[in-house]
Order: C-alpha cells, then structure tokens, then sequence
C-alpha cells in the first residue's frame, strides 16, 4: 500500500491501517518500512470484531484480524461503509489499485484512473535475500534449513509479485487502455513498472 499512498491521497482517501499488535509494536513496524500511513493498535481485536473481521478459529487463542479493506465515507456522506472486503486468510487480499477503483466509483468519477505496481524479479529476489541479513536476525547458513518464517515471507513476496501481474491482466481483460508504462523508484533505485490504466465510468 505504500507505493499506492499517495494515489489514494490524491482521490481524497485517508488511509488507516489497524492492526493488533501494541502500540510500541505498531510504531516499530511504521518505522521498518516507512509506512507514510497511520497504524492504530487494536490490541484487544475490538475494530476487528466490529467490523467482522477477527479470525475467530486462529490456532493458540492469538487476537488476530483476518486482512481486511473498508472504503468509509465522511462525515458529508454519512460515514457509512461504500466498499469493503475481508478475506479468509492473510494470503487473501485486493490489489491496491482495485482499492482506487472502489474509490473513484464512490466519489462518482466518470472517468476512472488505476495504476498497478509490477516489481521486477531482481528486486523480489533481493528482497527475498535479504530476508537472511540482519536486522531480522535469520543466519545465513546452510544447515539448518531457514525458519519457517522466511520460508513463508518468501512465498508471500512472490505472491505479492505475481498477484500484480494478474492485475494487469485483469485489466486488460475488462476493457480498462493502458495509458501509460513507467519506471519505479525506490530512492534512485529501480524496482519496477507502473502500469497506468484509463477507463470511462
């Protein structure tokens, strides 16, 4: 969603993540990847269970909130839930720029502009890599074979990466012109396409 933020700043859309982890917790995280967003600590799952969003079967009694995307109206148009989506896992979750499409659709656009982030496959790898340097602590060894926990962001990146190129096919399947394919940086660093797409309400 970072690389998105300020598409949906730009549609009016304030984005607020929650999560349920303590506030020093949520801070710590903000921080790690420079999340330009707010993130709100629903330590006790609250928000989730208002929303229907807490994942009531997860294994060992953890409060966990399944992923989940609410698009709210303001105050002028009676902040009444315009779009939502909850998935049945973490794994399961919208693009971003299906998010600004919901968005666009609200605000009543007639004409819709989306944009899909494509990651190159050097940069997933490094990402993927650097999953075994420190600050995150796993050792780079052989033996044993890495945590459970890299294996499974491992898979999740490539998911991530490969749900952005079913994006654009998705896309492209429904009509939306593609206006525009550009470079994206992260710093001075190329790590992908953005791929612009254009579409009358």
């Amino acid at each position: 969603m970072r690389q998105h933020y300020w598409e949906l700043r730009g549609l009016g859309v304030e984005l607020v993540a929650a999560a349920n982890d303590t506030p020093e917790t949520n801070a710590a995280l903000r921080e790690q990847l420079d999340l330009p967003f707010m993130l709100l600590a629903d330590t006790e799952a609250e928000v989730a269970r208002a929303y229907g969003a807490f994942h009531e079967n997860e294994h060992r009694g953890r409060q966990i909130a399944r992923v989940a995307m609410f698009l709210i109206g303001s105050a002028a148009r009676e902040q009444r839930i315009l779009w939502e989506y909850v998935g049945p896992t973490s794994r399961h979750r919208p693009a971003p720029s299906r998010l600004a499409e919901e968005a666009q659709r609200a605000l009543g656009r007639r004409e819709l502009l989306v944009s899909v982030v494509v990651p190159s496959t050097w940069q997933v790898e490094q990402s993927i890599a650097g999953l075994h340097q420190p600050p995150l602590g796993f050792a780079r060894t052989p033996q044993p074979p890495p945590e459970r926990a890299v294996l499974l962001q491992r898979d999740y990146l490539r998911e991530l990466a490969m749900q952005s190129e079913a994006e654009v096919q998705r896309l492209t399947e429904e009509g939306w012109t593609l206006a525009a394919v550009t470079p994206e940086y992260a710093g001075a660093q190329a790590i992908g396409q953005r791929y612009v797409f254009r579409r009358g309400a």
